[in-house]
C-alpha cells in the first residue's frame, strides 16, 4: 500500500545529515559491487528520480514513494533491499555531486525525486537477471 509522501527539508549544512525512511519516500538499496546499481540507472535513464550514491558502502539508492514496494517479491531481487520507516539514510546536501563521501549520482530536480516505483522494479528484474543470471523461482 502507498502512502502519501510527506514534504522533506534538504541538508541545510555542508556534509550529510542522517534523514528517516519511511515518511517523505522509501529507499531502494542498489549494489553496484555486482552491476546491477549501475545497470539500473542506465535502464531507467531519463525517467530516474533523484539517486543517493554511497561510494564507501558501494550502493545507489533511490526514492520512492513509501510503501510503494510492499508487494514487490523480493525473492527476485537479491542483493536488493527496501528500507522504511524503520532506517536512516544519509542525504547530501543539494548540489553535492562529486567528492568524497555521500553524493548525488542522479541530481533533485525541482519537479522530481522520487522514481517510478513500477519502472524501478521493472529495470531492477531486468539489471538483477542480466548481473546473477536467471532466478530458479521466477516464471519464464
Amino acid at each position: 500500500m502507498t502512502t502519501r509522501a510527506e514534504p522533506w527539508t534538504l541538508p541545510r549544512s555542508r556534509s550529510a545529515e542522517l534523514q528517516p525512511a519511511g515518511r517523505s519516500w522509501d529507499v531502494v538499496c542498489v549494489p553496484l559491487s555486482i552491476g546491477i546499481g549501475k545497470r539500473t540507472l542506465d535502464l531507467l535513464d531519463e525517467t530516474t528520480g533523484a539517486v543517493i550514491e554511497n561510494p564507501i558502502n558501494r550502493v545507489l539508492y533511490w526514492l520512492i514513494s513509501p510503501g510503494a514496494a510492499a508487494d514487490w517479491d523480493m525473492s527476485l531481487l537479491p542483493s536488493v533491499q527496501v528500507w522504511g520507516a524503520t532506517a536512516y539514510v544519509e542525504v547530501p546536501p543539494v548540489g553535492f555531486e562529486t567528492g568524497p563521501g555521500v553524493r548525488w549520482r542522479v541530481p533533485l530536480r525541482y519537479d522530481r525525486y522520487l522514481t517510478d516505483p513500477a519502472a524501478l522494479l521493472t529495470a531492477l528484474k531486468t539489471a538483477t537477471r542480466e548481473a546473477l543470471g536467471p532466478r530458479k523461482d521466477a516464471a519464464r
